[in-house]
């Protein structure tokens, strides 16, 4: 997530612009075609962490950071007094810029020594499971090439239960695919969850705790697993899942460039930079509000238009499709272990908060079940972070008129961030597996149709102008 992290909310700075200290030429197959790629290093930058306290403090801190755009950069940033806000700087700027921060009255904390070392560390052990395992796992991060073929074969494989679609095609002719889980068994009224993952590229435990749910579902449908509550709750509703939505990006990710975010549309008229944010483009209330930008070397690039980008307008009409259904909308970032509900287009809390904490907050009672220790903050995504408009939760919610619409930010709280190591791949999996059964019994109970809070909320859009 990141200039909160956002994951579904992230820096505003040009990412893409961010001084490297050294690059290689590799050589490597996309789809078959041999193309030179630039490898970006992280060898010279290191993760910081401040929380400030009052607004004095965090005005300083956002000057401080634009000042070194291009070596300084929000991974996380958070806009409500008293949580953390993440920043990654090149060893070059730091020390100036962590002196000024600190002449503000601001504490701060290294999170993470060398950037570089860590992605090392995951490539390493990338190649190391990859040569123990010939099939989809989650002891490791996958790649689309074994994703995408997994999800077809699931589909062969239980014809009974599982039906494909191919929702389009990305900017470099990638599928983007939604597996529909589920037996219908109130026929047309049956009612459904939504989940998906991968919208922003390096936010890789997002895809892979999407599969992992889409794995652990199918199987209890396979078997009719009946023995818990919770199962039978799963089976009671039909699930859209939807685990890798930005393949491009993602391949980018892992080939090029590991903390890439965005998509990889080509460069605008007049810019040498690619990539849209994605979780920026959706046609939406509030698009283009807030932290986005017009820049295309921002990480947090709208795009030239709203809906402009072709994994948006695919996904965003497979959503308006069954959005009679859905009754919760689930997307999956990281990191920092937020619980998010609407709105991200404005502070102002909804008119059914209370609904949607409540939810959230019996979610992450299921999720410290597996890990007691596991701490997640529920709230508004704006009130907590910040405006961030064009986002899929807000089109889930206000556009498809979804009741319920969450971006969760995954773990950890910091210590890794992105790079969250393979062996906790698992163990997220499962926290989330745990809250399933809780969600599927509240899709199960509610109406379809649209949200019923939807009107009321457009009267209050109107007092506040923001029709």
């Amino acid at each position: 997530m990141s200039v909160q992290g956002q994951c579904g909310y992230t820096g505003y700075t040009g990412y893409t612009q961010l001084w490297v200290s050294f690059t290689i030429l590799l050589w490597t197959n996309v789809e078959g075609n041999h193309a030179p790629e630039i490898v970006r290093s992280y060898d010279s930058y290191r993760v910081y962490r401040s929380i400030p306290e009052t607004e004095e403090a965090q005005d300083a801190l956002d000057i401080e950071i634009k000042l070194k755009e291009g070596q300084c950069e929000f991974m996380k940033e958070a806009h409500k007094l008293g949580l953390p806000s993440d920043f990654m700087c090149h060893n070059s700027a730091a020390e100036e810029v962590l002196n000024r921060v600190k002449k503000a009255g601001l504490k701060v904390e290294t999170m993470i020594e060398n950037v570089g070392s860590l992605v090392r560390e995951g490539e390493e052990e990338h190649r190391r499971l990859n040569r123990q395992a010939d099939t989809i796992n989650w002891d490791n991060y996958q790649r689309y090439d074994t994703i995408i073929p997994w999800m077809e074969q699931l589909a062969a494989d239980n014809p009974s239960f599982v039906t494909l679609t191919d929702m389009g095609r990305s900017h470099e002719d990638r599928k983007i695919l939604m597996l529909k889980v589920g037996r219908s068994p109130r026929g047309s009224q049956t009612r459904a969850i939504w989940v998906d993952g991968g919208i922003h590229a390096r936010e890789w435990i997002a895809v892979a705790t999407a599969t992992f749910l889409l794995d652990k579902i199918v199987e209890v449908f396979k078997t009719n697993d009946t023995s818990t509550c919770d199962t039978q709750s799963v089976q009671s509703v039909d699930w859209y899942m939807a685990p890798l939505l930005n393949p491009d990006g993602y391949e980018y990710s892992h080939t090029s460039d590991r903390m890439w975010r965005k998509n990889r549309s080509p460069p605008p008229a007049g810019s040498s930079c690619y990539g849209t944010d994605l979780n920026r483009n959706w046609d939406v209330i509030g698009f283009g509000a807030g932290v986005t930008s017009s820049n295309p070397c921002a990480e947090t690039y709208k795009g030239t238009a709203r809906n402009s980008e072709p994994e948006t307008k695919a996904i965003s009409e497979t959503i308006l499709k069954y959005k009679s259904n859905i009754r919760i909308y689930l997307t999956f970032h990281s990191y920092g272990q937020y619980w998010l509900t609407s709105w991200g287009y404005k502070t102002e809390l909804p008119v059914d908060n209370e609904k949607l904490v409540s939810l959230g907050r019996q979610a992450v009672d299921a999720i410290q079940c597996v890990t007691p220790s596991r701490s997640y903050t529920i709230g508004s995504a704006g009130a907590i972070f910040y405006i961030a408009g064009g986002a899929s939760d807000d089109y889930a919610k206000a556009a498809a008129e979804i009741p319920y619409s969450f971006t969760v930010e995954l773990p950890d709280s910091g210590r890794y961030g992105f790079l969250l190591p393979a062996n906790q791949i698992q163990t997220v999996g499962e926290e989330l597996w745990a809250a399933t059964g809780v969600l599927a019994r509240e899709a199960a109970r509610h109406n379809t149709g649209p949200d019923p809070a939807r009107e009321e909320e457009k009267r209050e859009d109107r007092k506040l102008g923001l029709e």
